[in-house]
């Protein structure tokens, strides 16, 4: 995994919140997705009514006369006409499965954006006049009762987890013009993140809930205690991603940003000669298809990303590369053991385009989170105890998560079992493909262990003990009791 330890790999590409380092992690995400999937829950209950509702005329063609909305005044006229469209689009009768399909693709709009506390549907019959002539078709007007989110709210809390906590105060300011803009104002200061400032505006391209344009300004100064330094980086991140049906998404980002390597005391040579400023302009695209039923611990699915990015759209760049990175997890139910095989992979290569890697940009594994039984960062190259990264490497893990005899399947108390493997090295361009797939053809660092987790909807919780069975002289090594708290584990 790369240096933001607290979140996914593959993440660590996108950038536009992991180098702010931001209070609202990807805890808050899974906290935002439970309640997704409680609305959710709700449309399916408003396609239950409506197919009530049409029992008594299943096979009869419905034609929509128009749509009404309360709490209209919240939205744009531009913003409801797009959201609408998939109803008023149809100027002859449709069958009542394209009908109810249309309605859940309204609705799911909304709920995409944020922007609905409660929805509700409901649908009038339009009783026809004495004079009107014969029709086969139903005339109705579908009605969108809404009650939208409040338009501002501030929050405080803390964030503890693995070694660190920090405290953080939170503005945000939702549907500013009508039409799902949201503004969002971060600050946190803590053991680690010593301060750290983002400003996040975002919105829908084109009126679209598929695709949302975010742009991200951060300014934060974070201590790395396996490097000995601090860091302090401020910059600009403009994104493109989508949130399209069927497990498959798009992510476009273009990051400029200032790094500033500040040294402690470390003696490792890397980072006295790469101390000071640097400059970096990158451009990324990532891929992912996920189809687990629960991004924390599944227990069904299969979860496919890749990534690359290109540093180095200016001339004033430091340490240009091209980096690539690929994640896996495939979860297969053992229903006989009422338990579930996790199968987790993570590889990433970096190329530099000049002589040499910047320690910034490269990869760091280990920890409680990553491959277990080693301390933070605590794999790969080393200099004068200083953990310097790599280049490429390669980890995955297996686990069997069960249920705990004597308690409840439902329970979030699971039993866990595992093995992880990992290996990172510096990348030697003069050997090739060859050489490089020979050199990670072994000689990898394992570890076993079990323990107790707790699946929490904001996050995972884990203890567990801990036992190295492959050590290398390089690997800083956890024997014994290690816990870990987090979102994305191996």
């Amino acid at each position: 995994m790369s240096l933001g330890h607290e979140d996914d790999m593959i993440d660590r590409l996108s950038t536009t919140l992991n180098n702010a380092d931001a209070p609202q992690s990807k805890a808050e995400k899974e906290l935002a997705q439970l309640q997704q999937s409680q609305q959710e829950r709700m449309i399916q209950q408003n396609k239950h009514y409506l197919e009530e509702l049409f029992v008594e005329s299943r096979t009869q063609p419905i034609k929509i006369k128009n749509v009404q909305i309360t709490n209209s005044q919240s939205f744009r006229t531009s913003f409801l006409a797009s959201q609408f469209e998939p109803l008023l689009k149809h100027n002859t009768p449709i069958g009542l499965e394209t009908f109810l399909k249309n309605i859940e693709q309204v609705s799911k709009s909304f709920i995409k954006l944020g922007l609905v506390q409660d929805l509700m549907v409901s649908v009038n019959h339009l009783p026809r006049s004495y004079f009107s002539r014969p029709s086969a078709s139903l005339d109705v007007v579908p009605v969108f009762n809404i009650i939208p989110v409040k338009k501002f709210y501030a929050k405080t809390g803390t964030n503890i987890g693995n070694g660190e906590g920090d405290g953080y105060i939170e503005f945000q300011f939702k549907n500013l013009f009508g039409g799902a803009e949201n503004l969002t104002f971060d600050a946190i200061s803590g053991t680690k993140t010593q301060s750290s400032y983002l400003i996040n505006y975002n919105q829908p391209l084109f009126n679209n809930a598929n695709f949302i344009l975010e742009n991200v300004g951060y300014l934060n100064t974070r201590k790395y205690d396996w490097f000995n330094s601090d860091v302090t980086m401020r910059g600009l991140t403009n994104r493109i991603y989508t949130q399209l049906e069927g497990g498959l998404n798009h992510e476009l980002t273009l990051e400029n940003s200032w790094r500033i390597l500040n040294n402690l005391n470390s003696k490792s040579n890397d980072i006295l000669f790469q101390s000071g400023s640097s400059l970096k302009s990158s451009l990324s695209y990532n891929i992912n298809y996920d189809t687990r039923n629960n991004h924390i611990l599944p227990t069904a699915g299969k979860y496919i990303k890749a990534g690359v990015e290109f540093n180095g759209l200016t001339k004033s760049t430091s340490s240009p590369f091209l980096k690539s990175i690929l994640e896996s997890q495939f979860t297969l139910p053992v229903k006989s053991l009422k338990s579930s095989l996790v199968f987790t992979h993570k590889s990433g290569v970096l190329y530099p385009l000049g002589n040499s890697s910047f320690i910034l940009d490269r990869f760091f594994i280990g920890g409680p989170n990553d491959v277990r039984s080693f301390t933070m960062n605590g794999l790969g190259p080393k200099s004068y105890n200083s953990s310097v990264g790599g280049d490429v490497f390669l980890n995955g893990g297996v686990s069997l998560v069960s249920k705990i005899p004597g308690i409840s399947e439902e329970s979030n108390f699971k039993l866990h079992n595992f093995v992880n493997f990992g290996k990172l090295m510096p990348l030697q361009k003069k050997l090739g493909l060859a050489g490089l797939a020979k050199d990670f053809s072994g000689n990898y660092s394992v570890s076993y262990g079990f323990g107790i987790l707790f699946n929490h909807p904001m996050a995972r919780f884990e203890l567990n003990f801990v036992l190295p069975l492959a050590v290398h002289e390089r690997d800083s090594i956890r024997k014994g009791i290690q816990y870990g708290i987090g979102v994305s584990f191996l």
